[in-house]
């Protein structure tokens, strides 16, 4: 009795603060401003429009993903950084070698010939203008996404196929198969989910790969380097990136606007919330036990008529900032990528939307139904984008490069000599506004770079600071500069793997 009688003074206390702070009117009187400025926040306003039979091939594709064979898929080793700043030419190496598997590139021929019929079916992605699955958006978060993990196996496949060609010094479909995967991405872009972005930015890695393993050919031709450059020219990633993030903020604001009008056996059932608060005693007169359900009614009314309204005001706040980041990023309103990102966290740290009484609720174990919708940092996936697009232009001024050092027969002085017959300028560098940096060496090699996330030129140091993980990927957020990478030499691939076998638990790592 004391404690339901506790509780009761608690709700009449909730209803109190929430007639006094009641925050929908900001909501509103901020959806006007941002309509007034011409922003779309109703998801059927931000859909792209649905792409005729004629012009999209997700029927080829996903024919393609039926045909390509079950089981695990086999990435075979290939752009793999044994030291800091170099990698081991796949193609090269006496066996075909991946994670989990060793193969004889003979054994290797006969996975990779099993998925040529799906492969030959993926190429006609490259003849339709766009790739749409035809997402239900309105299903929120219960929409099933199964082609994103079919879109990325297929990538990984398309990898191994390029590698297996230049093992074979068979380079005719490999300009095509790489132009494949990148048209995966590209054709896909106005699929607007978070999730898809980050997607579709993991594929575009795994394609940075086989164009390494491309231009390491001695045999690849100037036509082929000028194709592929052409398809990696064309990669939007900020275009992408804005989509995605005008979709997920009217999605969120959505899913916020119908899980509050809710009943609440069907908000319960959404959110499970009969989870929430769970004390799990064996019962007498427990505090938790005996105030679980008023704790639990309290949580879910002021959500409902209060915090839901904050939530939604931050989603659109927030994303609004990050919406114009991108935005300014897109337009090259600055060259310094970093600046951009910089700024738009500082300003997300101090929107300072916080829910009426939050504190002085948890303390009592009141739950906030807003936590269950995720806490991520949604900076992330512009710290992604910025990292993918200094990657894409260190791809094409390599293309560039290889490509003046087939006509010339030597590489140029300065970065400025691919002008424009090559580049039609020189690529900025996203860390720091600055030209990415070039140095051609003595012995036909060429040092080519960013100054890395930490925005600091080191003179093209590729290590990590020995306080922090030494892995050795080449765009390692740590590393002092982003050294794309030249080939390893023999003893230096034979050292790696010595130093894999005497500490196998650091191979996953690196």
């Amino acid at each position: 009795m004391i404690a339901a009688g506790v509780f009761f003074a608690l709700l009449v206390a909730s209803l109190l603060l929430n007639s006094h702070y009641q925050p929908s009117n900001e909501v509103e009187a901020y959806k006007k401003f941002l309509r007034e400025h011409g922003e779309k926040l109703e998801l059927s306003e931000v859909l792209a429009a649905p792409v005729p039979a004629a012009s999209n091939s997700v029927a080829a594709v996903e024919e393609a993903f039926r045909m390509f064979v079950p089981g695990d898929t086999k990435i075979p080793d290939a752009m793999k950084m044994v030291a800091p700043g170099k990698a081991l030419i796949g193609w090269q190496q006496p066996d075909a070698r991946g994670s989990d598997f060793t193969n004889s590139w003979e054994e290797f021929s006969i996975y990779i010939d099993a998925s040529l019929p799906a492969i030959e079916q993926l190429h006609q992605v490259l003849d339709k203008p766009k790739l749409d699955f035809n997402l239900d958006y309105k299903k929120g978060a219960s929409l099933p996404l199964p082609h994103l993990g079919q879109i990325k196996r297929a990538t990984q496949i398309l990898q191994s196929v390029v590698v297996s060609d230049l093992h074979d010094g068979n380079l005719g479909e490999t300009a095509t198969n790489i132009l494949t995967i990148l048209a995966l991405v590209q054709k896909n872009s106005a699929e607007g989910l978070l999730i898809s972005h980050l997607v579709r930015l993991a594929m575009t890695t795994i394609a940075i790969t086989p164009t390494w393993e491309l231009l390491q050919a001695t045999n690849v031709t100037e036509a082929q380097l000028a194709a592929v450059q052409s398809g990696w020219e064309q990669m939007d990633f900020f275009g992408d990136a804005t989509n995605a993030f005008v979709v997920e903020r009217a999605w969120m604001t959505g899913e916020i606007q119908k899980l509050r009008a809710m009943s609440h056996d069907d908000l319960a059932a959404a959110i499970s919330m009969g989870s929430l608060g769970s004390s799990g005693s064996s019962g007498g007169w427990d505090w938790e036990a005996l105030t679980e359900k008023p704790r639990m009614a309290i949580g879910e009314f002021m959500w409902r008529s209060s915090w839901s309204y904050a939530d939604e005001l931050r989603t659109l706040k927030g994303e609004g900032i990050i919406l114009d980041a991108l935005r300014a990023m897109r337009t090259n309103q600055s060259q310094n990528f970093r600046v951009d990102f910089d700024a738009m966290k500082s300003r997300m740290s101090t929107l300072g939307i916080t829910n009426v009484g939050a504190a002085f609720f948890k303390k009592l174990n009141i739950p906030n139904l807003g936590e269950l919708f995720g806490n991520w940092d949604m900076s992330s996936p512009v710290r992604k984008t910025i990292r993918m697009e200094t990657a894409r232009r260190m791809v094409v001024t390599a293309l560039a490069l290889k490509r003046f050092q087939l006509q010339h027969r030597k590489l140029p002085a300065t970065l400025n000599d691919l002008v424009p017959e090559f580049l039609s300028s020189v690529p900025i560098d996203p860390n720091d506004g600055n030209p990415l940096r070039y140095h051609a060496n003595s012995d036909g090699t060429y040092l080519l770079y960013s100054v890395g996330e930490d925005g600091r030129d080191d003179g093209g140091d590729p290590t990590v600071p020995t306080t922090t993980e030494a892995s050795l990927y080449w765009q390692n957020d740590r590393a002092r500069d982003w050294v794309w990478p030249q080939p390893a030499s023999a003893a230096e691939i034979q050292t790696y793997y010595d130093e894999q076998a005497k500490n196998p638990s650091e191979a996953g790592r690196k």
